[in-house]
Parts: C-alpha cells; structure tokens; sequence
C-alpha cells in the first residue's frame, strides 16, 4: 500500500509539473527578450515578474516535500517495517519456517530500500526538467538555492533512504509501532531544520574584493554566504558603518555608480564569500554522506539486536 501511495502522489506531481513546465516554455518561447536586458525595463520587468509568478505557484507546494517526503517515508515506510512484526509476534511464526533470520530481514529491507531510492531520484528527476523549463535568461533558476537543492540532484534520494532506515531502526529498537513512527517524525524534522542552512558550511568560501564598479561581484549561480566592506588595513565593517562614514562626502545613495566610485576612491573595498557553481555536486554528496553514514550505522545497530536470538 505505502508503494502505490507513494508512486501514485508521485505520478500527479509529474503531472502537475509537466502542466507547469509546458506552459512555461511556451511562455518563454513567446515572451522572452534578450539575455542582456537591463531589468528596469518594460520588457524584461514583464518577463521577470510573470517568470517569477508561474513558478511561485507551484514552488509553494514543493517547499515541503524535503521536510514531508522524507518524514512520510521514515513514519510510513520504515517504523512499520519491524515494529509491527515484532508487536504483533508474526515474527515468531516466520523463524519457526525454513527462513532463517538474515533471509527474512535482508528479503525486508532491500526491496523496500531499493524502491525508496528509486523514489527520491524519481522526484529529483521529474522537479530537474520543470527547473529547466524556467531556465531561460534572462530569468536564472539558482540550484544551490535552499528551495530547489533538496529536490534536485541525488540529495532527495539520501533523504529518503535515510528516513527509511531510521524509521526501520526506531522499530526495530522500540518493536512498538506508534512510538517508532513518532521518533523517526521527530528526528527528520530536527535533521531537516538542523542542516536546513548547513550547505554553505560544507567547504571554505571563496572570496571576491570589489576594488572598482562592476556589474556582478559573485558569479551567476552561486551561492552566497556573507558580504562586507573592509578599508586598506583589512579592518572588516558592514554597509551600515560604510554608509555612516561616507554620508558626507559620497551621499546616501548606495546603488549609484558614483558611490561606489566614491567609496573605492576613500579606500574602501567591498568583499563578497560565495561557493561557486562547480561545487553544486560537490555538497550534493557531501550531504548524502552526512545523512547515510550515521543512519546506516543505527541501521547495522537495529539489524544486529533483530538477528541476535533473545533470551
């Protein structure tokens, strides 16, 4: 039942993106000024907001599946899996057959582990097209950005597989089927708000110092992790600071060339740390790594306490 479920919600969200993705293409098609166009300009305003609107619709709904498919999965999926085997004795029948202990956990676990993996890539496969499909410039679909990098790549996979060795873990520890499901809900959600920002902690942020006027600091498509301001001696300050001291001799407004030029010519400089775009898959797996290696280790915990004959 969880995999027809599972695979039905799945098919009318592939659905509900196809729809999505096909109408934004042809609006695309039909619609999109130049890749170089200045922003404030009628055109490409137009093309940016309505970009912006159509994928807004849809993005609202996805913004909870890395927190909700993850949690169902574990809950669902996984804390059934042993827990109610164990709270309703049908284990016992099964051992008293030819089955041995390992035959009957390996028959349980890998199957269903296979097919939550094959999950996660489905969705990272159906929400990557639909990406694509506003991929066009001059409107830019940022990956590394926190709405989309848990849906694309092989992030949603680890999510899920994880979420589902947990749950398999907490039944088979607790071999009460309600209490399991509750902790695994409760650890996705404390694992999904801890490493909610984490990506940017994942390797040491390049650095770009702004010495004169250019139109982008941080390249396209990258992640940004904090900006400054910093004088000849390296001394760090914030805009605000920056700001205050130049009032008098550059004035207020910080989004003309002319202040900026100012501000250069004062001996301020303006510093940027971002992780690039080639890093994308880089963190990708750095993130699997810190969801599988310790699930996978209370998973092997679990097995070994269910193989293990007690006494």
């Amino acid at each position: 039942m969880q995999v027809l479920v599972t695979t039905a919600l799945l098919a009318v969200l592939g659905a509900v993106l196809l729809v999505s993705g096909l109408g934004a293409a042809d609006f695309a098609a039909q619609n999109a000024p130049a890749a170089d166009c200045v922003m404030d300009t009628p055109a490409c305003s137009a093309y940016l907001v309505e970009m912006n609107e159509r994928i807004r619709l849809v993005g609202e709904l996805l913004g909870w599946l890395p927190l909700l498919a993850p949690a169902m999965i574990g809950a669902f999926w996984g804390a059934p899996l042993l827990a109610r085997e164990f709270e309703q004795g049908t284990h016992q029948l099964t051992w008293t057959q030819s089955v041995t202990r390992r035959r009957w956990l390996a028959a349980k676990i890998v199957g269903l582990g296979a097919a939550v993996t094959l999950g996660g890539l489905a969705l990272a496969g159906i929400v990557g097209p639909w990406l694509a499909a506003f991929d066009v410039p001059p409107y830019n679909v940022d990956r590394f950005d926190l709405r989309w990098f848990r849906l694309v790549g092989i992030v949603p996979a680890a999510w899920w597989l994880a979420a589902f060795v947990l749950g398999m873990a907490t039944g088979a520890l607790f071999r009460r089927t309600l209490p399991a499901m509750a902790v695994t809900l409760a650890v996705c959600a404390l694992a999904f708000f801890g490493l909610l920002r984490a990506p940017s902690s994942y390797a040491p942020p390049e650095r770009a110092v702004q010495a004169k006027v250019m139109d982008e600091l941080v390249p396209e498509d990258s992640l940004s992790v904090t900006d400054y301001w910093i004088d000849k001696s390296g001394v760090k300050f914030t805009s605000q600071d920056v700001a205050l001291a130049l009032a008098g001799p550059c004035g207020t407004d910080e989004t003309t060339k002319k202040y900026a030029k100012c501000s250069f010519s004062h001996g301020y400089r303006q510093v940027a740390e971002f992780h690039p775009a080639n890093r994308f898959w880089r963190f990708q797996w750095t993130e699997a790594g810190i969801l599988l290696i310790p699930a996978l280790a209370l998973g092997g915990v679990a097995v070994r306490r269910t193989l293990r004959p007690r006494i």
